[in-house]
């Protein structure tokens, strides 16, 4: 009797198995030929594609107007600012605010190491990066400060006004290259290097500000 039981089920196994392994596509066929039906439907109805999603956010639409044409550009803007604002003004600003937020880091660090800008070394000598706007407004130094900074925002007011005019001009370019300008494709990765480290310095001046405030300045290099 054993002998006729274990016979039988090994006749019965194959189709068994057989009915086991074809029971998911058979429920997966329909789901896999969906899409390409949605497709066709939307094609035959005369409806535009399915519209291409953001590489820094893939569950959102990428914004119409970063279609990628600037160097570093991945679809990154969740509050749809490029709908409102010029993207060449935007660019303008975003290079414009990460250089100097990279001269900002180095900056701030190399003051709480002691370094101290020439004729400041007696006036401010025990100040830290934390204290310094105060002090150098106490000393008169920030009058230096503002007539610099005023000088290069007029100059780079003429360089903006002509980008936003449809001129020639790209956003950020001021034809200081250092000789770069010679292989495109090395300045290409400049380029991208330069909008990269820009984004990082905002954020991490912003956080080496932050971590520095929290202890009034007391802590000192490296913040924590």
């Amino acid at each position: 009797l054993g002998c006729g039981l274990l016979k039988a089920g090994s006749l019965l196994a194959p189709p068994l198995m057989l009915a086991f392994a074809s029971s998911p596509l058979s429920f997966s066929a329909p789901a896999l030929a969906r899409p390409a039906a949605a497709l066709r439907g939307a094609a035959s109805m005369g409806l535009a594609p399915p519209v291409e999603k953001s590489q820094a956010l893939p569950f959102a639409e990428r914004p119409a107007k970063l279609d990628g044409t600037l160097v570093g550009d991945v679809g990154f803007d969740p509050l749809g600012l490029s709908n409102i604002l010029p993207i060449e003004w935007m660019r303008e600003a975003e290079l414009k605010h990460g250089r100097v937020c990279m001269l900002a880091v180095v900056g701030y660090i190399v003051v709480d190491k002691g370094l101290r800008a020439p004729g400041a070394e007696k006036l401010v000598a025990a100040t830290s990066s934390f204290t310094a706007h105060d002090a150098a407004v106490q000393s008169g130094h920030m009058w230096a400060l503002l007539l610099a900074c005023g000088l290069f925002e007029i100059v780079g007011a003429g360089a903006i006004a002509s980008t936003l005019n449809g001129g020639d001009r790209k956003p950020g370019e001021f034809a200081l290259t250092g000789g770069f300008d010679r292989d495109a494709a090395k300045l290409e990765r400049f380029k991208l290097a330069e909008i990269k480290h820009s984004r990082l310095a905002m954020m991490a001046f912003s956080g080496l500000v932050t971590q520095d405030a929290l202890s009034h300045g007391a802590t000192g290099f490296p913040y924590f």
